[in-house]
C-alpha cells in the first residue's frame, strides 16, 4: 500500500541571493533522491517562490514516505548552515532562517492526519536535536483543533522575536524538541500540520504603505465591520524594488473565501480611500506557492474582470502538482 500522500510547503527566510536559494534547492533534490533509494517511495519538488523584497522563498514538495522525509530534513540541514537570520533585511516577519515548516495531508482519512503528524514529529526533532534549532509546534493538534496561543504563524510572531524566545522559554509555545534558546544564526522553526491554504497577494499602485495597513486591517477576519473577509490574515507591505505597496494575505478557508474574492474586495476598498481624487488602484495579483484549482478559476476570471495581471508560477495548481508525482514504488 502507498505511502500517504502529503504536502510541505517550507518558508525560508532568503530570496534576494539566487545562489543561496539554487543550493538549498539542490540540497533538497539530493535528499529526495536519497530518500528514493532507500524504500522506493517519491517525492518532487512543485514549485519554487522567491522574493526579493519578502527577502523569502516559498517551497511546495508534494510526496509519499521516506522521499518527502529525507527532502525535508537535507533542507533543514541546508537552512541551517548556508543562511544567517541576522543577515536577511526583508519586509516579511520572521523568526527562524527554516521559518515555517508546515505539513499538509493530502487525502481524507486518521491514517494520512496522522502521518502528517508523525512527519511533524520525526522533523521536529531532527531540528531541535540534529540541528540545535527550537522546533515550535503550531497549528492543528492530532485532534484537529487549533492550538491555544498558536493556531497560525501570526499568533506565534506574535511580539517579535525577542517575545518569542521568552515564550519558548517559558514553555507557553510548546517545543517538539530543541533548546531553549533560539541558534544563534537559525532562530527558530514554527512547524506543524495545518490545513490547504493560498498564500495570495495583492499590489496597490502607489507607494502608501498607510493604505496598505488600513486595507489589510478592514479585511482581516478577525476585524470588526462589513469588509472582514472570513479565514484571512493580512498585513501591508512596502515592496521598495517595485515602489508600491502590497496587501500580502493567508487564505486559510479557500472554499468559503479565495482569493477572487479578496481581489474584488482590496480593489473596492483601494478604490474607496482614493476618492478624494488621488486614485489608488490594484496593479497586479500575485499566488505565492500552489493552490487549488477551484481557486485559480475564480481568481483568473476576477483578475480578467479587473484588467489585472495574475503574476504565479508557470503552472500553479496544487492538483496537476499532485498528478506528476512519480508513481509509488
Amino acid at each position: 500500500m502507498a505511502a500517504p500522500l502529503l504536502e510541505s510547503v517550507p518558508n525560508i527566510s532568503v530570496g534576494r541571493d539566487l545562489a543561496i536559494v539554487d543550493a538549498i534547492v539542490a540540497d533538497v533534490l539530493a535528499g529526495i533522491e536519497r530518500g528514493a533509494d532507500l524504500d522506493g517511495s517519491c517525492a518532487t519538488l512543485a514549485d519554487a517562490h522567491r522574493d526579493c523584497d519578502h527577502d523569502r522563498s516559498v517551497l511546495t514538495l508534494i510526496g509519499r514516505g521516506e522521499a518527502l522525509a529525507a527532502g525535508l530534513e537535507a533542507l533543514a540541514r541546508a537552512c541551517v548552515s548556508r543562511i544567517d537570520l541576522h543577515a536577511g533585511h526583508g519586509v516579511h516577519p520572521r523568526v527562524g532562517v527554516l521559518d515555517v515548516l508546515p505539513v499538509v495531508a493530502l487525502e481524507e482519512g486518521d491514517d494520512v492526519r496522522r502521518a502528517a503528524h508523525d512527519l511533524v514529529d520525526r522533523l521536529g526533532a531532527f531540528l531541535g536535536r540534529e540541528l540545535e534549532v527550537p522546533a515550535v509546534r503550531y497549528a492543528l493538534d492530532r485532534d484537529g483543533v487549533p492550538l491555544t496561543g498558536a493556531g497560525h504563524t501570526g499568533e506565534v510572531r506574535r511580539g517579535g522575536p525577542a517575545t518569542v524566545a521568552e515564550r519558548v522559554a517559558s514553555g507557553e509555545l510548546v517545543r517538539i524538541a530543541g533548546p531553549d534558546a533560539p541558534h544563534p544564526t537559525a532562530g527558530i522553526t514554527i512547524c506543524g500540520v495545518r490545513e490547504v491554504l493560498v498564500a495570495f497577494n495583492v499590489d496597490l499602485d502607489v507607494d502608501d504603505l498607510d493604505a496598505a495597513r488600513t486595507i489589510a486591517a478592514r479585511i482581516r477576519g478577525t476585524a470588526d465591520g462589513d469588509d472582514a473577509l472570513p479565514g484571512i490574515r493580512a498585513l501591508g507591505l512596502r515592496l521598495a524594488s517595485r515602489n508600491v505597496t502590497q496587501v500580502s494575505t493567508n487564505i486559510d478557508r479557500h472554499r468559503e473565501c479565495g482569493p477572487a474574492r479578496v481581489l474584488q474586495t482590496v480593489a473596492r476598498l483601494a478604490a474607496e480611500l482614493g476618492g478624494d481624487g488621488s486614485d489608488i488602484g490594484v496593479s497586479a495579483a500575485e499566488l505565492v506557492g500552489l493552490a487549488p484549482d477551484s481557486a485559480i478559476a475564480a481568481l483568473r476570471y476576477a483578475c480578467t474582470g479587473l484588467g489585472v495581471p495574475l503574476l504565479a508560477s508557470t503552472n500553479p495548481s496544487l492538483d496537476a502538482g499532485i498528478l506528476t508525482l512519480p508513481p509509488h514504488g
